[in-house]
């Protein structure tokens, strides 16, 4: 199952990166379950992912590694449920703020896919939390007056509140007008699987023809999309109160975790990108720096 998994991937031109990387999880997870995919339970996934002894962030990743592996095995009829559904998610506490760059944030958006293009320009250029992005729908986006309204059944602080819509969001958002239903329409665990799948698409191999150097995929930051947001927005209005009021926390919270992050410039660089900016990402930098 692993060997066809990866077979699968390789043939729709997934990175080697993320190949590596899925081969690596999978393998050991298989050297532990040699038997039929079907009889595999949630307690035994729990049981082996409880003893690794890793780190919060290392059993998340597992954890959406094995639960595409299951969901693979369910849309071949190797599986009739996927049994990690539930396991146990845990909560990953970041240490210091971490943000993309305006070329980082390019980059991804060039790489995503259009499923999951406008939940990460979402959350970079409006700042909502994953979560809220998962539960909103394309009628509460107002495309035309500029505006998304978060409401309060919604938003992790139970209140009600507007975002509004910058003129590059517009712009990413532009093809999307008409849309009906939710925004992403995957579950939790396949918003967390497009998050390291665009990450790792956005590695770039050398071509001496064409003078094209290899390029690292970016990392995938935790919560930077949001992180950035509010830095860069603040960086740009200088208005805490403001800032707080779009991202739905308290303004001592921006003081304390986005001021004085990023230079104002930069900030202008972050809104500043849109659809038309060149893909080829060493001309990336030297546009957004014009």
């Amino acid at each position: 199952m692993v060997a066809e998994l990866l077979t699968n991937k390789e043939a729709h031109g997934a990175s080697e990166r993320y190949i590596q990387s899925l081969r690596h999880r999978l393998n050991r997870f298989a050297e532990d379950f040699q038997r039929d995919t079907c009889n595999i339970t949630t307690a035994e996934i729990q049981a082996w992912l409880d003893g690794q002894k890793v780190g919060t962030q290392t059993y998340t990743n597992c954890r959406s590694v094995i639960h595409l592996f299951f969901k693979f095995a369910v849309a071949r009829d190797y599986a009739v449920d996927n049994p990690v559904t539930g396991v146990e998610r845990v909560k990953v506490r970041g240490g210091e703020i971490e943000i993309f760059t305006p070329v980082e944030i390019a980059r991804l958006l060039a790489a995503a896919t259009p499923e999951f293009l406008p939940s990460l320009a979402i959350g970079a250029f409006a700042g909502l939390r994953s979560a809220e992005i998962e539960r909103l729908t394309w009628d509460e986006i107002h495309l035309a007056e500029k505006f998304i309204v978060i409401g309060a059944s919604k938003a992790k602080t139970a209140g009600r509140r507007i975002v509004p819509i910058t003129d590059n969001l517009a712009a990413w958002l532009a093809p999307y007008a008409g849309r009906q239903g939710n925004v992403w329409t995957g579950g939790h665990d396949e918003f967390y699987e497009a998050q390291q799948e665009t990450a790792a698409a956005t590695a770039v191999e050398a071509d001496a023809e064409k003078g094209i150097k290899a390029q690292p995929p970016v990392k995938w930051k935790a919560n930077a999309l949001r992180h950035s947001y509010a830095s860069y927005r603040f960086a740009l209005c200088n208005d805490a109160g403001r800032v707080a009021g779009e991202c739905g926390n308290s303004a001592s919270v921006i003081h304390k975790h986005y001021r004085e992050l990023v230079k104002p410039a930069d900030a202008q660089r972050w809104f500043n990108v849109r659809p038309e900016a060149p893909a080829n990402v060493l001309t990336l930098a030297a546009a957004l720096n014009a």
